[in-house]
């Protein structure tokens, strides 16, 4: 059996980015949260985003919708907003 593992990306409240994080990963969500080092403090690059790694056969994304911090998946129109690994490893290699 392959793993259908894709990034998709979350719209969190605002400035609970850490909240949907804990949240998520005591679910056992993978979850990636890009920062930087700006004026001596962390930030995140992406304000109110987080991406989470699913397989889109397996996981429970009712949870995840639920979950404290986050409001929903991004969705354009009736799709989930999806990245390629590339694209992680791209800001992962940046960051």
């Amino acid at each position: 059996m392959t793993l259908m593992n894709k990034w998709y990306l979350i719209k969190t409240k605002p400035r609970q980015e850490q909240v949907a994080i804990i949240n998520l990963k005591n679910q056992n969500y993978n979850v990636y949260c890009p920062t930087a080092l700006i004026n001596n403090k962390n930030v995140a690059l992406f304000p109110g985003y987080l991406f989470i790694q699913l397989d889109s056969n397996l996981d429970n994304w009712f949870s995840i919708k639920s979950t404290k911090g986050v409001i929903n998946f991004v969705r354009f129109g009736l799709s989930y907003a999806k990245l390629a690994d590339s694209v992680i490893d791209f800001i992962k290699s940046n960051e």
